[in-house]
């Protein structure tokens, strides 16, 4: 893997189409810093990857608007799944559920209970109390009907 990550794009292009033709790296990613060069950064000259500041940012502050009492802990399979972290708020339907009642998406596992300092492996029976925080390995969809079923006073 190749990562062109200068402050100048025309470097940048350089840099992955050289690494792909020169000495055949199977995987460059380029940087890009001026929005209105996006469109060069392609599979025609070798960039397999593009990273357009601009629209990474504007992204992280859309996700941190929309999320509210949940927190994306990491980005699975390219952003297709997160690993998120959300608080069971003292409201939220899941209060004293078990997870085998909960009708959960089905792109959803919930990896962990964090109560107390302590972490909980869930099982069927566990119930969820005020304030665990819930660690989840799902997709956007899911994501936000997690946030209805653990913020939320209504089913």
């Amino acid at each position: 893997m190749f990562v062109a990550c200068t402050s100048d794009d025309a470097d940048n292009l350089v840099l992955c189409y050289l690494a792909h033709i020169l000495y055949q790296v199977p995987r460059t990613i380029g940087r890009i810093n001026n929005p209105r060069h996006t469109w060069l950064f392609n599979g025609k000259l070798h960039v397999d990857v593009a990273l357009n500041e601009s629209s990474v940012l504007a992204h992280l502050i859309g996700e941190e608007m929309s999320l509210g009492d949940m927190m994306i802990l990491s980005k699975l399979r390219r952003g297709q799944y997160s690993l998120i972290e959300l608080v069971v708020s003292p409201v939220a339907p899941v209060v004293g559920a078990a997870i085998k009642d909960l009708r959960l998406p089905e792109e959803c596992v919930i990896a962990g209970i964090i109560r107390e300092g302590k972490m909980i492996v869930p099982r069927g029976a566990t119930t969820f109390d005020v304030g665990d925080e819930v660690l989840v390995i799902t997709n956007p969809i899911g994501a936000e009907q997690l946030v209805e079923l653990f913020t939320l006073h209504h089913l």
